[in-house]
């Protein structure tokens, strides 16, 4: 073997990552139309929007779209348990589209393929040719925790869409060793905090990270200090609201943490995230891990791995929802590809290729109808049995969201009946009280065609929004258990009682009663049962 083969060899194992994206650019172009990276993750994208189309108004209202919806009317820099972003977004909604659905959810479908091809992009930036991209798009796709966020409008429909914006330019911020993308860095940290706080996680993950790998020379750079300048600057209206509202979010998060976070043991977060992000989907997930933390092909990007280690840990010590940690996927899931793709090279057999894809495809097709609604609630409650073999003794922990989609016209209406056969003298002075914001939602955004005064609630940023000083002795308790309530007025009857289809078992029967000449004024009773 000649001397100028083996030279020619060793140099093409040591290429740069630049020159790798290069020839992958030039591969690209050169190829059919139909072919071409960005084409086909543009395909795999509008594949995620179709999965959610047919069936995006099947059920009705979420509970918190309709909290949402009541949020963006109060229009705020801040609300109590979450950032203004998506209230916003359903302001927006509204008004252009008044109660339709479709107008509702359609942004977040939207979010969610373009996470997806995002994903598969990250996965490109990374070196990743045409099989990594797709299999990291695809593993995007068929997770059923984004399944389920692209067919709602929630606060995770729009996360992944910044962790996955501010890692690719972390990785741009490595290859061209440009520090001024910091400053986009902050752009999208900025927006993603007005998303959902837990931004922040990215954050505290990206400190780690460059701590521990050579980005920490980025510390000396002022770039660096004017993104982060720039996400607060953008943030600045949010905290000066929590500032004044002594800090709200906080004490809801130390609440929640003492309460329904408290519960989740390290063994079922880690559990929880081979079921939100699919079985199937460990495998590639796995695998961007490690290649990210002990390959020498990503020893460059090992901040990354860092950032999805860190929050791990730090999501594990204090008890965290097993959600919050989804829209980290979207870097494994990059870096699982570019894995993937490794291993099927090395082994010269170009099956494999199409067998991988299939292989999540499969999982996909499997797992898709318990986070869309193809099926009706008991089918789907039905299918989740059979594929899990009964393993589930409270199937409402899987289904419980889809549940909580049913049932809100009649509660309104029910509503509506107790308050129109009151005597015009007391519906002048009736209030209506919502047991919680699901309810207060829903009579709020379905009441005008049933001329209902708007509900008032003590749930979270309903409290801020008070009750009427002038009214009160009359009130209606929608969605109230009699004994929970009574020792509040001298008087409580049982008006009307409702069962409800499909809902979950604790929401049925629902219930309307009335309150007459409560023991202290309304106003008063409001300030003693703040939220926080």
């Amino acid at each position: 073997m000649s001397h100028s083969y083996i030279w020619f060899k060793k140099a093409r194992s040591v290429q740069s990552i630049r020159e790798a994206r290069i020839i992958a650019k030039d591969n690209a172009l050169n190829a059919p139309w139909y072919k071409q990276d960005l084409l086909l993750l543009a395909g795999l994208a509008l594949v995620k929007i179709l999965i959610h189309l047919p069936v995006l108004t099947r059920y009705g209202y979420a509970y918190d779209e309709l909290y949402f919806i009541a949020c963006g009317n109060h229009l705020s820099y801040g609300y109590v348990d979450h950032a203004p972003l998506v209230p916003w977004i359903a302001r927006l909604s509204t008004t252009l589209f008044g109660e339709s659905l479709f107008g509702l959810r359609i942004l977040a479908t939207l979010s969610t393929a373009l996470a997806v091809f995002l994903t598969g992009l990250l996965a490109r930036r990374l070196g990743g040719g045409r099989f990594a991209q797709i299999a990291a798009a695809v593993g995007m796709m068929i997770a059923p925790v984004f399944l389920r966020t692209g067919n709602m409008l929630c606060l995770l429909a729009f996360e992944p869409l910044f962790w996955v914006l501010a890692s690719y330019m972390v990785v741009r911020i490595i290859q061209e060793d440009n520090p001024r993308l910091w400053l986009w860095v902050g752009v999208i940290v900025g927006f993603g905090l007005l998303n959902k706080h837990s931004m922040l996680f990215f954050g505290f993950g990206l400190l780690v990270g460059m701590i521990l790998s050579p980005l920490r020379k980025h510390f000396k750079s002022p770039w660096l200090y004017a993104g982060g300048s720039i996400a607060l600057l953008m943030t600045l209206p949010n905290l000066i609201w929590q500032i004044t509202h002594d800090w709200p979010t906080l004490h809801f998060v130390l609440n929640l943490n003492e309460g329904v976070m408290s519960g989740i043991s390290p063994l079922q977060f880690v559990a929880g995230q081979l079921l939100y992000l699919h079985p199937f989907n460990t495998i590639l997930w796995v695998s961007g891990l490690l290649f990210l933390l002990l390959s020498r092909a990503g020893k460059s990007y090992r901040v990354l791995g860092w950032v999805w280690l860190s929050v791990f840990v730090l999501l594990i010590f204090v008890k965290s929802k097993i959600y919050y940690l989804a829209p980290a996927y979207t870097i494994l899931f990059a870096a699982g590809g570019i894995a993937l793709e490794r291993w099927v090279v090395k082994r010269q057999a170009k099956w494999l290729k199409s067998a991988t894809v299939v292989f999540f495809l499969v999982g996909g097709v499997l797992l898709t109808p318990i986070s869309v609604p193809y099926m009706d609630i008991d089918s789907t409650e039905t299918y989740i049995d059979a594929i899990t073999f009964n393993q589930f003794e409270n199937i409402y922990e899987l289904t419980g969201d889809l549940r909580s989609m049913f049932g809100w016209h009649s509660r309104v209406t029910t509503v509506a009946d107790v308050y129109h056969r009151l005597p015009p003298t007391e519906r002048e002075r009736a209030v209506i009280w919502a047991s919680n914001y699901g309810n207060a939602g829903a009579i709020d955004l379905l009441g005008d065609r049933y001329q209902l005064p708007h509900a008032a609630c003590l749930d979270l940023s309903y409290w801020l929004w008070g009750v009427q000083e002038e009214k009160g002795d009359i009130v209606i308790l929608a969605g109230f258990h009699k004994d929970d309530i009574e020792h509040i007025f001298n008087q409580v009857e049982v008006a009307a009682e409702v069962e409800l289809d499909h809902v979950n078992p604790w929401q049925s029967p629902f219930r309307v009663l009335i309150g007459r000449s409560p023991v202290k004024p309304l106003p008063d009773i409001w300030q003693r049962n703040r939220p926080w």
